[in-house]
């Protein structure tokens, strides 16, 4: 009786979640942090699973306009999405990189996939392939907060041998203007120099 209260309690919760008008606040900031402090948080629950996480950030990725707490749920959703997709262990690993316009943050798994037919259909809300364990909602808030972003979020897997979500931050134009080198004629003083 206890687990049916708790589980309608959170498919309550997540349906409030995902309807509800989001307040983001964006601020111009690294992601690496963000993801370090979730990784943290993540490993002893993923270490009971003999889950191992990794990280892998390219030295060219800028900063983008996020609301750090918004994000970490995000991760969290993606990472225990991962562990549940490998019930024998395996390997989750966070990315970033530099994709055109975009800082792309990617969370790949060694997990058992999942079916073609069910690709197209894992942001709507309440598909779940998790039975009574799942709500259906937790892709459908990852995909509203990169909305709220102004960022997009994409999924591939292969059957048997993972999925890898990739979740897509514009870069501000000032952060490009510096990637660019186009401000090198600027010194400190934002002054011009000849």
């Amino acid at each position: 009786l206890y687990e049916e209260i708790d589980r309608l309690n959170s498919i309550v919760v997540d349906y409030l979640f995902a309807v509800r008008p989001m307040n983001v606040v964006l601020r111009l900031q690294d992601l690496e942090p963000t993801i370090n402090e979730t990784v943290e948080f993540v490993r002893p629950e993923l270490s009971q699973h003999k889950v191992r996480i990794h990280t892998s950030f390219s030295s060219s990725v800028t900063r983008v306009e996020y609301d750090a707490e918004k994000i970490k749920q995000v991760l969290l959703n993606l990472v225990r999405n991962a562990m549940a997709a490998m019930p024998g262990g395996g390997d989750i690993t966070l990315s970033l990189d530099l994709d055109g316009d975009s800082v792309v943050l990617g969370v790949e798994d060694t997990g058992t996939g999942i079916k073609p037919e069910h690709l197209g259909k894992i942001f709507e809300p309440y598909f779940t392939t998790k039975g009574d364990k799942g709500t259906g909602l937790g892709l459908t808030i990852v995909y509203k907060i990169m909305k709220e972003h102004h960022g997009d979020v994409t999924v591939s897997s292969k059957v048997g041998e993972g999925t890898t979500f990739r979740l897509f931050f514009p870069v501000p134009e000032a952060e490009r203007l510096r990637l660019t080198g186009l401000d090198k004629n600027i010194d400190g003083s934002g002054e011009e120099v000849r």
